[in-house]
């Protein structure tokens, strides 16, 4: 189906009968991924599993479900996760109510608060590591993700006559 050959090449949309996804990244439901060319700066909060393959900087808000960031990913953040895998670069604050890995693959450095750290041989990992205020850290970070989430105020209306 796939041709190698340039001169045969052409562009393919999803509306054309010969689109198929890349098989490797199908993604099942319940995970939202975010590509190797997405870029994102600013606030995220996802309400279902999370995987990064592109680069983030900012706040990344998971307080019930898992996130990971993928072998080629880079991010730079405040994370708040059930649970996060790193297998890229990921540099910033971990909050994670029950475990945080460090893949063979990876490379963290930063603050990670989580009763559980897994860390594999060959792993990179520059910081610290707070096992004792999981509860209190997400609690701050819940209450963080609530400000930040909560309908922007409108300034009151004046009438003169």
């Amino acid at each position: 189906m796939w041709k190698n050959d340039p001169a045969q090449a052409r562009s393919v949309t999803p509306d054309d009968d010969d689109f198929l996804p890349v098989p490797d990244l199908d993604v099942p439901e319940g995970v939202t991924s975010l590509g190797r060319t997405i870029t994102i700066k600013g606030d995220l909060t996802a309400g279902e599993h999370l995987i990064i393959e592109g680069r983030f900087e900012g706040h990344l808000a998971v307080p019930e479900h898992g996130l990971a960031v993928g072998q080629h990913a880079a991010v730079t953040a405040e994370i708040l996760a059930r649970t996060i895998t790193v297998l890229g670069h990921a540099n910033g604050s971990f909050t994670a109510a029950e475990k945080m890995e460090i893949r063979e693959s990876g490379f963290v450095e930063g603050r990670i608060v989580a009763q559980t750290v897994a860390i594999e041989d060959g792993a990179h990992f520059k910081g610290s590591i707070d096992p004792t205020r999981t509860e209190a850290a997400l609690a701050v970070g819940r209450h963080r993700l609530k400000q930040r989430t909560a309908a922007p105020t409108e300034p009151p209306v004046s009438t003169s006559s």
